[in-house]
């Protein structure tokens, strides 16, 4: 309720700047821009505490088909690389273009496209992006790692929280839910996430999902 009362206050706002200024033109354009930007805000929340629900019910049945990582990983940042390169930022994609992963994968795009999403949040013009994965008899891993700010040690604990913010987040856009919903859509589909930073250096995200023999 916190999180949309916050859009819900500036819409009431821009709503009322706009009516005491009908006849201004540059006022209505640029507050309507502002308005549009608050119920976005909004319906990605909720979209997003509807997704996390139906996960903590296990209302959602995932289709598990095997499919190439490399068009997974493609299909994850295809909207997030125009983002990238905008942001004089290098997302960068690696890895043996012949392995697959039994997944399903509109809801595993979703969950690292949140992973590689919150590594651009964090990472500064010039930063690097890199998602790679490997594949052993076992196990694939999947990373998604950057050269950025890094998790300060009193945060890494709390990282996949719903809702938590943690000090490196205040000037970034954001709810605190897109890593709670990766690490639930990757561990319902049998896989494992986790999370190694250095402040100053960069964090990796690891997911880890068994392979069959």
């Amino acid at each position: 309720s916190h999180q949309l009362k916050t859009p819900l206050a500036a819409l009431r706002l821009y709503m009322d700047i706009m009516a005491e200024e009908p006849d201004n033109p540059e006022t209505v354009r640029r507050f309507t821009d502002r308005s549009l930007q608050s119920i976005d805000r909004m319906e990605s929340l909720i979209l997003s505490l509807l997704k996390i629900t139906r996960l903590d019910t296990g209302s959602i049945t995932f289709e598990l088909h095997s499919y190439p990582v490399e068009e997974l990983m493609q299909k994850s940042s295809k909207d997030l690389s125009i983002r990238a390169e905008q942001e004089g930022k290098h997302l960068i994609l690696e890895g043996d273009p012949t392995d697959t992963l039994t997944c399903d994968a509109d809801w595993l795009t979703e969950a690292f496209g949140n992973l590689i999403k919150n590594a651009l949040d964090h990472t500064d013009t010039g930063g690097t992006i890199r998602v790679s994965w490997k594949k052993s008899p076992a196990i694939l891993r999947i990373l998604v790692a950057d050269n950025g700010c890094g998790i300060p040690p009193e945060d890494i604990h709390h990282v996949f929280k719903r809702f938590y913010r943690g000090k490196q987040d205040r000037h970034t856009q954001g709810i605190g839910l897109g890593l709670p919903l990766a690490k639930s859509v990757i561990e319902g589909q049998g896989g494992t996430l986790s999370v190694q930073s250095i402040p100053g250096k960069g964090t990796t995200f690891t997911a880890s999902f068994l392979t069959e023999m």
